[in-house]
C-alpha cells in the first residue's frame, strides 16, 4: 500500500474539522465507508472519506438535515453504485453506456445546461435542478459540492462533447480541408446548443474569482490542440505553407466562433456558404502552391 496516498484518523480528523469520535460514529453508522486495515490499531483514510464528511457535514450544516435522512441518501446512492450491471459474455445483449451512479450525474448535468442556459447561471438554484428531476437537495449534493461545481462539470461536458464529437467524425478521413470541415460543423453545431453556457462563463471572468479564466485557457486548449498538431504535420508535408500552427489554430477557432455567431443572427447563411467563403479566405494564405 503506498501511504502517501492514504491518511490516518488525526490527519482526516485535522484536515475536515470533525473531531475523531463522529468520525467513528459515522463508520458505526454506514455514512462513511471503512477504513483500510494493516493491522489491528492501523486504519488508513483516503480522499474519498474527506470528500464524504464534507457532504455530510454540507447536509448537516447547510440544510439542516437529520442523521437519519442523511443515511437513507448515502444509502440511495451505495445502492445505485452497486447496481452496475456488468456484460454478459455471449448474449447478444449491448451493456449498459453507463453505470446507475454515473447516470444519475449525467442527468444531473443534462438538465443543468438546459436550466443554465433558460436561467443563467446566478438566477439558477439548486433546487430548480432537484425540482426538474424530481430528486432531493441531498441527492444532489451527493454528486456535487455545490452550484458552481455543477456549473464546472457542465463546461466540462460542453468540451467533451465537441471534442469528442469531431474525434469521431474525422475518424478514417486523410484529406486536410475535410477534416478541418468536419472540427468547424461540430464546434458550429454545439456553438448553437451551448453559446449561452459559454457566454456565461465568459461573463463569470469580470469577478474576482480565478477559476472562470482557468475554465476559458482550458477549453480553447482542448478544442485548439487536435488542430494545432494537424496544422504542424500539414506543414511538414508542404501542404500549408511554414506558420506558427498555434496562431493559426486559435486564428481559425476565432473564425469559425464568428461565423458561427454571424449565422446565429438570420438564416442569410448557412454552413456551406460560410466555409466555402473561409476555403476561399485562407486559401491563398495558408495552402502551399506548387511550383
Amino acid at each position: 500500500m503506498k501511504k502517501e496516498k492514504y491518511m490516518r484518523i488525526s490527519e482526516l480528523a485535522a484536515r475536515s474539522g470533525i473531531p475523531r469520535s463522529t468520525i467513528h460514529f459515522y463508520t458505526r453508522k454506514g455514512l462513511l465507508p471503512p477504513p483500510v486495515k494493516t493491522g489491528e490499531t492501523m486504519a488508513y483514510y483516503d480522499e474519498s472519506h474527506l470528500d464524504r464528511l464534507r457532504t455530510i457535514q454540507k447536509m448537516k450544516m447547510d440544510m439542516r438535515m437529520p442523521i437519519a435522512f442523511i443515511q437513507k441518501q448515502i444509502d440511495e446512492f451505495q445502492n445505485a453504485e452497486s447496481g452496475e450491471k456488468k456484460p454478459l459474455a455471449g448474449n447478444g445483449e449491448a451493456p449498459d453506456p453507463l453505470p446507475p451512479k454515473d447516470q444519475r450525474r449525467m442527468e444531473i448535468v443534462r438538465a443543468a445546461i438546459r436550466i443554465f442556459s433558460q436561467n443563467g447561471y446566478h438566477r439558477t438554484k439548486v433546487a430548480d435542478i432537484t425540482e426538474a428531476l424530481g430528486i432531493s437537495t441531498g441527492t444532489f449534493y451527493l454528486y456535487f459540492s455545490n452550484k458552481r461545481d455543477l456549473f464546472i462539470e457542465v463546461i466540462e461536458d460542453v468540451v467533451r462533447n465537441i471534442v469528442g464529437d469531431a474525434a469521431k467524425g474525422i475518424k478514417g478521413e486523410k484529406d486536410l480541408v475535410k477534416r478541418l470541415e468536419i472540427r468547424a460543423r461540430v464546434f458550429h453545431e454545439n456553438y448553437i446548443r451551448y453559446n449561452e453556457i459559454l457566454n456565461q462563463l465568459r461573463a463569470e471572468i469580470a469577478g474576482e474569482e480565478s477559476w472562470p479564466r482557468e475554465k476559458i485557457r482550458h477549453i480553447y486548449h482542448e478544442l485548439t490542440q487536435p488542430v494545432i498538431r494537424e496544422i504542424q504535420e500539414a506543414v511538414e508535408q508542404g501542404i500549408l505553407r511554414k506558420i506558427d500552427p498555434d496562431l493559426a489554430a486559435y486564428a481559425l477557432t476565432g473564425l469559425i466562433e464568428m461565423m458561427s455567431f454571424r449565422m446565429s443572427m438570420d438564416d442569410r447563411y448557412n454552413f456551406g456558404d460560410v466555409f466555402r467563403f473561409l476555403t476561399e479566405l485562407l486559401s491563398d494564405l495558408l495552402i502551399k502552391k506548387g511550383k
